[in-house]
């Protein structure tokens, strides 16, 4: 796919909420331009723009999402239950609220750009168009709109680890083991159906085939996810899932949303009966690993436990591997003799899945 890079001239500027401008042609699909007023918001998870954006699309009174609260009193989540009707399959629908977006924390909104062949992008100064996971936002708004059938989770803190996720995984586990199936909408590209994540089946092959044939699109089945919420309940959840909506290039200034693909996206979903379609259970869940310790903290809750259920006799009692940046190569080297090969092969393992994870993002 080719993008058209020429920014649109400022005259067809349209203000948006006060402060964010979505720059267009004339001739623009409204559409286009209504979600783009999600990605306008700068969404850094506990900062101004995602607050105002909750504000805005999830504490509206015409909306009557239910906030999901921790033990603690923190919202985790918000959820629209559309399950009136029964159905073999009871569908949990995902997304998370939040952005990469770091540099500005105080800056609610951001200017988008729509080009001609109907792409969506920001401009190099900005960290981030948030198409990650503002398009999975969308398209759940969207089949809240349509009333299709279905349970609606919009998570947050998934770019800082998944944090309302694991969470709510942890401590609600009974409310989630009732759902047969997770669909994460927070995957790169146009046409996979993620079977794996964090290098682990999270859905079956039948499944997953299965629902790709239902949707059509060029959709099929994906060995290569890395990690999104829904990898969260495994443990949990038979079959969990992302799928691809369109975004490319996530987690960078060279972000771009196709537009066009989106809306079809959004058609094809809207047209299904998911109360009466049978997806498929084959998968069955299975005990959550632990990898763990410090290398969970990047993920904030993605492994959990003890990495190697022992201390490891450091100086400073060091689990993360991140603080070997802060030790000489000598205290590496004594560090890494105490390890028996296969904990060497692990500690290298879970290096490579962090740096595919920060190169790709969640995807």
């Amino acid at each position: 796919m080719t993008f058209n890079w020429t920014f649109p001239k400022k005259q067809n500027e349209v203000e948006i909420l006060n402060k964010g401008d979505i720059v267009r042609d004339d001739n623009t699909n409204p559409e286009f331009i209504e979600i783009c007023k999600i990605f306008s918001y700068r969404r850094e998870h506990e900062q101004e723009g995602e607050k105002a954006f909750i504000k805005k699309y999830m504490q509206n009174p015409e909306n009557p999402f239910t906030p999901i609260l921790s033990k603690s009193g923190e919202v985790l989540a918000y959820r629209y239950d559309n399950t009136n009707s029964r159905s073999d399959s009871n569908i949990l629908w995902a997304c998370h609220i939040d952005t990469v977006h770091s540099t500005k924390p105080d800056q609610i909104f951001q200017d988008v750009y729509i080009d001609s062949f109907g792409t969506a992008f920001v401009d190099e100064q900005q960290d981030c168009l948030g198409a990650d996971d503002g398009t999975g936002v969308w398209l759940l708004l969207e089949m809240i709109k349509a009333n299709c059938f279905g349970t609606y989770i919009f998570f947050r803190g998934e770019e800082q680890g998944c944090i309302g996720s694991s969470q709510l995984a942890e401590e609600q586990e009974d409310y989630f083991k009732s759902f047969t199936h997770i669909i994460s909408l927070d995957r790169k590209g146009t046409d996979e159906v993620i079977t794996n994540q964090r290098n682990d089946v999270c859905c079956s092959d039948k499944f997953a085939d299965d629902f790709a044939k239902l949707l059509g699109m060029g959709f099929k089945k994906s060995d290569k996810g890395v990690y999104t919420d829904s990898a969260e309940f495994t443990h949990l959840i038979p079959e969990c899932t992302n799928l691809g909506v369109g975004y490319i290039n996530q987690h960078s200034s060279r972000e771009t949303q196709d537009l066009n693909f989106l809306v079809k996206l959004r058609d094809k979903l809207i047209s299904i009966d998911w109360a009466n379609v049978k997806l498929s259970v084959e998968r069955k869940p299975e005990p959550k690993m632990t990898y763990g310790g410090g290398l969970g903290s990047y993920y904030g809750g993605m492994y959990s436990g003890s990495y190697l259920d022992e201390d490891w006799d450091t100086p400073d009692d060091l689990y993360n591997y991140e603080d070997f940046a802060y030790m000489s190569e000598s205290a590496i080297q004594e560090y890494v003799s105490k390890l028996t090969s296969k904990e060497i092969a692990r500690l290298l393992k879970f290096m490579a899945e962090d740096i595919q994870y920060m190169n790709e993002g969640s995807i």
